[in-house]
């Protein structure tokens, strides 16, 4: 019997056919090796190999289509507790159905990829990535220069509604964490997992690095040649100092497991050599 967010559940010893309803468990599925026969829509990325395109669809991670997942025969669905009240039940008579608490876009996403990696059969190989994933971490922070803790970052988006600034109880966050950085006051939070400045809120924007998320899908998404030429954000210290890094999305907002962590740390080594 596994518990999670939903109670307890028993699951096969090696899960053949699995469904993952969010980009969480698909990422990690991705990184234990193990190829899911379906998926929720999610965003394009850059780290997922191409055999993400060819998975079908069972539709919204939020509202997923119960039809399809039932045609694809699962013998576990992989979920999380954003998905809407009521489909838990349905989605349990199809198969054993695990579900984590929330998404793990507040900064807990380790925790959700053992959960993940128990319900798979490949707690230990989980074990192992974290392990390896903790070694990166300890080697940038070793060729990080000054200390991580001396050098304020900030990370923000922009998109139709506004100027999303993330926190350290974000995905992101929770990495930028655990190498130590400094992080802009109005982002050192951890009451939310994100803060929503007003565009002339500069000092909730600024800081020694801004890591800019953009979204190619997303209206009003704004690309790092837009963001340093715009009138207001190109008084910020860190466009003054050219240390404006553009990061992709699906990986620092979407993605909220191993495989997008380590792009993460790889974005970063990226963007300090950089500047």
């Amino acid at each position: 019997m596994l518990e999670h967010a939903m109670g307890t559940v028993q699951i096969p010893i090696v899960p053949e056919r699995v469904v993952v309803l969010d980009s969480a468990p698909l990422d990690a599925a991705l990184a234990l090796g193990v190829t899911p026969v379906g998926r929720s829509e999610i965003i394009s990325s850059p780290i997922y190999p191409k055999v993400v395109n060819d998975m079908p669809s069972v539709g919204s991670g939020l509202q997923p289509n119960l039809e399809a997942v039932l045609q694809l025969n699962p013998d576990l669905i992989l979920g999380s507790t954003i998905i809407t009240d009521g489909y838990y039940p349905r989605l349990s008579r199809i198969a054993p159905t695990v579900f984590t608490e929330g998404n793990g876009r507040e900064g807990n996403w380790q925790a959700h990829f053992l959960l993940h990696a128990d319900a798979l059969g490949q707690l230990g190989a989980a074990e192992r990535l974290l392990a390896d994933y903790q070694q990166r971490v300890d080697a940038l922070k070793l060729r990080i220069g000054p200390a991580p803790q001396e050098t304020t970052v900030s990370v923000v988006s922009n998109w139709s509604g506004g100027v999303i600034g993330y926190t350290t109880q974000s995905f992101s966050g929770s990495v930028l964490q655990d190498l130590g950085f400094n992080r802009n006051p109005a982002q050192d939070t951890s009451k939310n997992y994100a803060i929503q400045p007003s565009k002339e809120d500069l000092a909730a924007i600024d800081g020694d690095i801004i890591f800019l998320i953009y979204n190619a899908t997303s209206e009003g998404s704004v690309t790092k040649g837009d963001f340093i030429r715009d009138p207001l954000w190109s008084t910020l210290n860190a466009v003054q100092q050219g240390s404006v890094c553009e990061v992709n999305v699906a990986t620092w907002a979407g993605g909220r497991s191993i495989l997008a962590a380590n792009q993460i740390l790889t974005d970063i080594d990226r963007c300090l050599a950089q500047l």
